[in-house]
């Protein structure tokens, strides 16, 4: 198995490449679960059901004013697309809704943004 460094990774908000401000991102993929404990459950332990399934995004870096034009853009109450390659070969894309945009200036640091995103509908690997 071949292991691949992150510096390989890019990502692209609302069409906008921003790998070059970007030295974080996940992708994480979440699942709601339904529990179905009950009472004559054997045990003590809980039991569940699949229920939905979605995505969230996980993205920051080194603040700079282009990256917070495209923050301004999508956080403007409309989905955008999103384009996200770890390893330079292999893409996630589909649509999400800004939900968090963070800027932070430490003192003694470089001033940092962060940003969260909730896919809505399908992420499509290819």
């Amino acid at each position: 198995m071949a292991f691949v460094h992150g510096k390989t990774s890019t990502m692209s908000i609302d069409a906008t490449d921003v790998s070059a401000r970007v030295d974080t991102t996940s992708l994480n993929k979440v699942k709601d679960l339904a529990e179905t404990t009950v009472f004559a459950s054997t045990g003590d332990n809980k039991e569940f059901i699949d229920g939905l399934r979605g995505h969230e995004i996980s993205i920051g870096g080194p603040w700079d004013t282009t990256v917070d034009a495209v923050m301004a853009t999508a956080d403007d109450g409309s989905s955008v697309l999103f384009d996200y390659s770890p390893d330079g070969t292999i893409n996630y894309t589909g649509s999400c809704f800004i939900s968090n945009y963070s800027i932070s200036s430490p003192v003694g640091g470089r001033v940092d943004w962060s940003a969260s995103f909730s896919v809505t509908g399908a992420v499509a690997r290819a």
